[in-house]
């Protein structure tokens, strides 16, 4: 087809724009964010091509550009959202803002989960020789016991699992010689499976009359999906988890996911769900198992 036919796309496209004296390409940031084109030389050559018969500032593909003000606004309250529910206003945010900023409608990457995949959870034993836990002691600790985590606040228990067996290893800091259960659930038989909000993939860009909203919506889950990936260190404060708790919280309540998957920062390949509400999930077996290898590797940090 002739490109030209899509200059009100590319239009619209455009107008999400603004030339900078300091910034990005304006093909590296579509490149970069999407991998709209088949590569950089492509991106290059049909945008040199459609910028001068549009209605913007931005003359060619090297053109110094960031996202407008609007954009720029809509994703970077996360974090004065992450400072205020931190610092200052826990309990009552003010949700009527991010209703405002159409947060509400930007999860919609999502998936259906259904019985026919199996996830995986593991425990560590803390004595050797033990036999593999039951099924029932591989679901969520008792609500007054039950920690806080990356995803579900204090006393308020979320199954927590993984898409694979290894990656399972990597998210409970398994040591060499730690014997684990490993646990394998799957979702009961419901008829439509559940839905699940999707932090691993992207809305296509090629959305026409909505590629502001898709442009926000996909810049605001990769924020958040950093942070829910980002693991707890030794000397972290559950503090820095309350911001993906709350969010979890309000993707719960007004998108009527049942759960979330997100990237394992402990294993790229890997991908974590979490189970809002356990009762979904069976276990369906339980093996024994110990880690008799272990590859570490370190990073020299600045000085």
């Amino acid at each position: 087809m002739d490109v030209t036919e899509l200059l009100d796309f590319f239009q619209e496209l455009a107008d999400n724009f603004e030339v900078v004296g300091t910034g990005e390409s304006l093909k590296n940031k579509i490149q970069g964010n999407w991998s709209f084109f088949a590569n950089h030389q492509v991106a290059e050559k049909i945008l040199n091509h459609l910028m001068p018969k549009l209605k913007t500032a931005i003359s060619n593909a090297n053109s110094s550009v960031d996202y407008i003000q609007e954009i720029r606004d809509n994703y970077s309250y996360w974090e004065t959202l992450k400072e205020e529910l931190k610092w200052s206003n826990r309990f009552l945010s003010n949700l009527d803002q991010l209703l405002e900023l159409g947060w509400d409608g930007f999860f919609n990457t999502q998936y259906r989960l259904t019985s026919s995949t199996e996830l995986f959870r593991a425990r560590v034993h803390h004595k050797s020789g033990n036999p593999a836990l039951s099924p029932t002691e591989m679901f969520c600790p008792p609500p007054d016991i039950a920690k806080g985590g990356r995803a579900n606040p204090s006393g308020i228990p979320y199954l927590y699992l993984c898409d694979n067996m290894e990656t399972v290893l990597y998210e409970v800091r398994a040591s060499y010689l730690d014997e684990l259960s490993i646990a394998t659930f799957q979702l009961k038989q419901l008829p439509d499976g559940v839905i699940i909000v999707d932090f691993t993939e992207d809305t296509p860009l090629f959305q026409p009359e909505l590629v502001r909203e898709t442009i926000m919506s996909k810049l605001l889950r990769d924020k958040i999906s950093q942070d829910l990936s980002k693991p707890m260190r030794r000397y972290d404060s559950e503090i820095e988890y309350i911001p993906t708790q709350f969010i979890c919280e309000f993707i719960r309540t007004y998108t009527g996911a049942s759960g979330i998957r997100f990237s394992s920062s402990l294993h790229p390949s890997g991908k974590n769900i979490v189970i809002f509400d356990q009762n979904l999930m069976e276990c369906t077996n339980v093996i024994l198992h110990q880690v008799t290898t272990v590859n570490l590797e370190s990073t020299k940090l600045k000085t």
